[in-house]
Order: C-alpha cells, then structure tokens, then sequence
C-alpha cells in the first residue's frame, strides 16, 4: 500500500501530539506559583504544630505568654480553712447586668482538683457595695437577682488548698472581646502597635508636610498683623492676671513672643527638621526609657499644683507616647518623599483651578502620595511591630515581657524564647503578605 501521508502532514501530526495535554507531565503541586512567604508558613506551622502536640512545655509557654485563657478572670483568691470552709468576695464592684460565676480549687502546685458552679446572678441597677446580702452558698442554673454589687459565695471543699473566685464570659460575646482586648502579652503587643502608629502617622503627616513648606519665606509679608496678633494675645493674657506682674520679666515675654511672630512664616520648616533630625538621630530604646523614667516621673511631679489634677503617664501610655514619637519622624521623612514626588505641575494645575494651598494639597497631591508611599508605611508597621518588643524595659507585660517572666518561672529559656520568636515571626509574615496585596492593589499599571 501507498503512504499518502506528506512530511509536512507528519511534522504536524507529531507537533500537535507532543502539545496534546494528556500526554503532557502532570505537576501535583505547581511550586513554581508558590510564594516564598508560603512556603515558610509551611515549615513553620508544621515544626510549630509538632512541638504543640508532642511537649507540654511549648503548651504551657504559650498558654502563659497569650495570657490565656480569655473566656474568664479571677475576681478573687482564699486559702481553704482547716475544715474546708471558703468564703469568697469579687475584689472589685460589678456593674448592674448578668453575671456567671463558678470557684475553682487549686493544689500546692496551682493545679485545679475540683469546680464548684455556675453561680447565675443579675445586678440590679440600684445595687450597692454597701448593701449586705446573704453568701450564696448553692449553684444556681437560673439567675438569681441580687441587691448588692459585691455578692458573697460560700462553700465547703474536700479537696484543694486554695479556692479561686472566676467570672465566667463564655456566653458573653463582648465582655469576652473585651477581656480579650485588655489582655496581656500578644494582645497588649498588638494594642501598643496600632495605637502607636496611628498615632506616629498623625504626627508624619503634620511633620511632612511642615518640611515641604518653604525654607526662606518672606518675612516682611503680613508682618503688621502678626505683630498686632501676639500684642493681642499679650494684652490679654495681663487683664486675666496670667503673666508675671514684674516689669522686666513682661518686656523679656514681649519680645520672646513678638520675636516669633516675626519668624512665624520660617516657623514650620525649621521646627520639623529639628524634629526630624533629632528623634532618627536616637535610638529608639533610649526614647522609651526617656519617656518611661525621665519625662513621666517630671510631668507627674509638675502637674501636682495644676487644675486638672496630677498627669501620670505611667505604663502603656508613655509606652505609645514614646513609640509615637520616635516612629513619627520616620513617617514624616516617608510622607515628604511621597508629597514630593509628585509633579509640581500637579499643584501648578490645582492652584490654576482657583484651589488653595490646603485644597490642593487634600485633593490632589495628598491622594497620589499616599499611593506612593503605601508600601514604606507597611514596612514600618511591622519594624514598629517589632520594636514594641523594647517597652518590656518599662516593665510592661508585652509578648517578650510574658516569655521571660515565664522563663524565670520555669528555667526553661529554649522553649519560652522559642515561642516568642514564633509568635512575631507569625505576625511579621502575615503582615508582610497583606503589605504586598496592598501594594500590588493599589499599584498604576
């Protein structure tokens, strides 16, 4: 028989044979689409899951460092009577509402033996600490309203030395969120991370957008109206008897403040380069243990007489007090690269429209730089992440705080600094995925 078959008819017989997909190797997983990022995920979770399932201590680290468990909180503490006896009252007043209570009873070595609950009981709204109610002495499955806002439980135990007092949030949604919030460890980390940098971002941007404000401005333009304005000021300031009535200390006020009136216009630039220059030439544990140990202890120490009362800042606030201000330089050096890469025929056109300086800047110059500067604020979200670590040094019971006072505890230092370093390592990665969905949405084609 004859072979009609042509070569070139052959050639493409084999071409489309070799593209036909069955016959093509099929790949299970298609690592070449698998993110680095994943893949460390992948590694980590499972040595994460391994030590979890296989070392009670990595369990315990973690139950401790999360300050776990969030679904309840200890409202008071007593130690057994020789007989058993305990009598229990909440620490504190509780506000009217729905309450569940149960006791636990704890060995030598803090390891609960025995539960007695739940204790149902409603608040009325016009309780009182000073009303005196029966103890209650049975569980209760329905609420049982009391009058006082201190209610007494009572019991007697066989088996424990000591009998802890728990307010019970598991069927409460938001007190549990709550609790959850204010707890220690990985959540106060989170909570002085957020706060800081939102706060660090409103000072970035008033700082930024001071230094791209002119560096020589002309002073003699509205000079008069300055220097009636701090006149004013002053003038006003002698009626309600708030200035020194020596007449030497007024003139030395009155040319401070003129003084600056004049140089307002220059005012701006070169107070947010001092700022700038200063806070990213420090280290940023040296801010913290300035605002933790030097500037709260003064403030509280000069608002004694004031009438608003005593400022004490002490803890989480000179925690974000100082984070802020140490990042917002940062974040002011971002925001004016960004404003200052955008075109100046950009704001040429603004202002060709009828647009202010402040319009300008809010409709058309601000949401392009922020589109810019996307990414660098999500990097500094997480070294700000990370350097809240260095609050422990005010003794603040953050993630690292938490792992080392648990290694104190414990002397196992392997497992607990491990777990700390898992924790932020987990942290750091999610955040740096969602930086770069961000960046990648929000980038111009």
């Amino acid at each position: 028989m004859r072979n009609t078959t042509s070569d070139s008819e052959s050639d493409d017989m084999a071409s489309r044979g070799s593209q036909d997909p069955l016959s093509q190797p099929v790949r299970v997983i298609p690592w070449g689409d698998v993110p680095w990022w994943a893949v460390i995920v992948l590694i980590v979770g499972f040595f994460v899951s391994y030590s979890m399932l296989t070392n009670a201590k990595y369990i315990d680290a973690l139950t401790f460092i999360l300050d776990m468990p969030w679904h309840k909180k200890a409202l008071g503490d007593e130690a057994l009577s020789e007989n058993g006896d305990w009598s229990l009252r909440p620490m504190s007043d509780l506000e009217p509402g729905k309450y569940t209570f149960y006791v636990e009873f704890w060995d030598e070595e803090e390891q609960v033996v025995g539960r007695k609950g739940p204790y149902n009981i409603r608040i009325a709204s016009q309780a009182s600490d000073e009303i005196e109610a029966e103890p209650i002495t049975q569980p209760n499955p329905e609420y049982l309203e009391v009058d006082t806002s201190r209610p007494v439980f009572a019991g007697s135990s066989a088996v424990g030395e000591e009998a802890v007092l728990f307010n019970d949030f598991s069927k409460r949604p938001l007190r549990l969120l709550l609790n959850l919030w204010k707890s220690d460890g990985l959540f106060l980390t989170i909570r002085v991370t957020v706060i800081s940098f939102f706060s660090a971002l409103i000072l970035g941007l008033l700082f930024g957008l001071m230094r791209v404000a002119d560096r020589s401005p002309d002073l003699r333009e509205h000079i008069f109206w300055r220097l009636l304005f701090g006149a004013a000021v002053l003038i006003l300031a002698w009626i309600f008897s708030a200035l020194p009535q020596d007449l030497w200390k007024l003139g030395l006020i009155f040319v401070v403040v003129e003084g600056l009136m004049a140089l307002l216009p220059a005012v701006p630039y070169t107070l947010s380069t001092l700022y700038v220059e200063v806070m990213r030439g420090l280290p940023m544990l040296v801010i913290v243990l300035y605002m933790g140990f030097a500037v709260t202890p003064a403030l509280r120490d000069a608002s004694g007489g004031w009438i608003i009362g005593e400022v004490d800042l002490r803890g989480i606030p000179a925690a974000i007090i100082g984070l802020s201000i140490g990042y917002g330089a940062y974040l002011a050096e971002i925001f004016r690269g960004g404003i200052e890469s955008i075109p100046k025929g950009q704001m040429e056109a603004a202002r060709s429209l009828g647009m202010n300086y402040f319009q300008a800047m809010r409709y058309v110059i601000l949401p392009q730089a922020i589109r810019v500067i996307l990414p660098p604020l999500g990097n500094n979200f997480i070294a700000l992440l990370k350097d809240s670590s260095l609050i422990s040094v005010i003794a603040l019971p953050e993630l690292l705080q938490r792992g080392r006072l648990w290694i104190s505890r414990t002397f196992r230092a392997f497992e607990g600094y491990n777990s700390v370093a898992i924790l932020y390592l987990i942290m750091t990665l999610v955040l740096s995925f969602l930086v770069r969905v961000i960046e990648r949405r929000s980038s111009i084609d």
